[in-house]
């Protein structure tokens, strides 16, 4: 069989349920919340900075207190969603930190403050690993990719959202509502999620199609040992785990600092990077799900989907080197348009990774996949964050953006030359 042919036996697309789409709506929701209440602080940067008298600095503390419990619980959330599901455990993650960000606008200390970041910290990764299970759980495989590539880059609405309706509580009460309006509203989609997602943790996930051709490791997968820890000696896992080390550090910075950044060295002010500030965040939010689309179709045609999915890292990955020349430019427009390419990448890569993971590892430990994933990656990021305000003050922006620029790049090498050498060999063993 050649790659081009349909395989035969290969299922028929299977419509999704009302309830599908339901709970998929559910996800992005809480996802726009999860992205537009962590990018709240960073968009009111000079706002609080002298409200509570703070520094460049004393901002980097803040960011540590945000993604060290993030780190944590970013572990401890996958293990618990394969425990409790994800009727349970999205709920309390989502009012957790829903509670955090309205306690962040009721903060009058720079360590009230700190305190409520942390919280936040801890409450928010746990909606990533709890999306994966719930898509593995709820949408036909041969939907998945678009599942994931529709919901996960959904936060970008969130940051898309942010800068306006941030900039518009800001000036219309004052900076406090814009943490604590939102915290509301999600302690009430929070228990819309509860009522909804009624199938029981322990309920089996949607079935798998017999036919192992649609994806060449199915047999595989299915083999595979069930133990979360047993990923770690994966090879494949274990060159996702280096990636992520190697390449989440970009995202974690545009998101944080991109902001203050615009205002306080582009000239942006408050109310113009409300008008702009979503740009990189739509942009990214339509080429994955392009993308994603474009994987489920080249999967319909009887490619590897992972193959595709290696080919779409290794391409995008070669403009990142891009960023590198954002503090070269004076004009607002060629720095958001190079901001835009960036974030763009950087979701596309978040994305691919869930793609990955759906494809490679066995259903009842993706979630714990997820976790373990998002911890090293938010780990290496929170160094940087951590150094970011002492790097700014003694080599400014520069050094941070050239840097960066290289690590998409040398993350797309290693993937394409571990997960891609091996699915080489499968299907030229498949096709003997």
């Amino acid at each position: 069989m050649t790659h081009a042919e349909t395989p035969a036996g290969t299922p028929p697309v299977r419509r999704m349920p009302i309830k599908v789409w339901i709970i998929l709506g559910l996800l992005m929701s809480l996802l726009v919340l999860n992205y537009f209440d962590r990018q709240t602080l960073s968009i009111l940067k000079p706002v609080v900075k002298t409200a509570l008298d703070f520094d460049d600095e004393a901002y980097s503390l803040l960011t540590f207190a945000f993604m060290l419990p993030y780190i944590v619980m970013y572990v401890v959330s996958g293990r618990m969603i394969d425990r409790f599901g994800t009727r349970i455990s999205m709920t309390v993650f989502a009012i957790g930190w829903s509670v955090a960000n309205i306690a962040s606008g009721l903060s009058h200390s720079f360590g009230h403050l700190a305190a409520s970041r942390a919280l936040l910290g801890a409450a928010e990764p746990g909606v990533f690993p709890a999306l994966q299970r719930a898509i593995l759980t709820w949408v036909p495989i041969e939907r998945r990719t678009l599942a994931i590539s529709i919901v996960l880059p959904a936060g970008n609405l969130g940051a898309i959202l942010a800068p306006p309706l941030v900039a518009l509580l800001a000036t219309a009460f004052d900076w406090r509502m814009a943490f604590i309006i939102p915290g509301a509203i999600g302690i009430a989609v929070a228990i819309i999620w509860w009522f909804t997602d009624t199938k029981k943790p322990d309920a089996e996930p949607v079935p798998e199609p017999t036919a192992s051709a649609a994806i060449p490791e199915a047999a595989a997968v299915v083999e595979e040992s069930t133990s979360a820890t047993s990923l770690l000696k994966d090879r494949r896992f274990q060159a996702i785990i280096a990636v992520r080390m190697i390449s989440d550090p970009v995202w974690y910075f545009y998101l944080f600092w991109i902001p203050g950044y615009l205002q306080e060295r582009v000239g942006l002010s408050l109310g113009e990077l409300g008008l702009v500030g979503g740009i990189p965040y739509i942009t990214a939010m339509l080429m994955c799900v392009v993308l994603g689309r474009t994987v489920d179709r080249y999967r319909a045609r009887g490619f590897d989907p992972i193959r595709v999915q290696l080919w779409i890292f290794g391409l995008t990955a070669a403009l990142m080197p891009l960023g590198g020349f954002i503090t070269m430019t004076s004009s607002a427009a060629v720095a958001l348009l190079i901001i835009t390419i960036v974030v763009t990448i950087c979701q596309i890569f978040f994305v691919g990774f869930n793609v990955l993971l759906a494809g490679l590892f066995p259903v009842k430990v993706n979630a714990s996949a997820v976790g373990m994933l998002g911890a090293v990656g938010a780990s290496t990021s929170l160094v940087l964050n951590l150094a970011a305000g002492s790097i700014l003050a003694q080599f400014d922006y520069v050094a941070i953006f050239a840097g960066l620029a290289l690590l998409h790049p040398i993350s797309a090498v290693i993937l394409i030359a571990v997960i891609g050498r091996g699915r080489a060999k499968r299907t030229v063993a498949a096709d003997a």
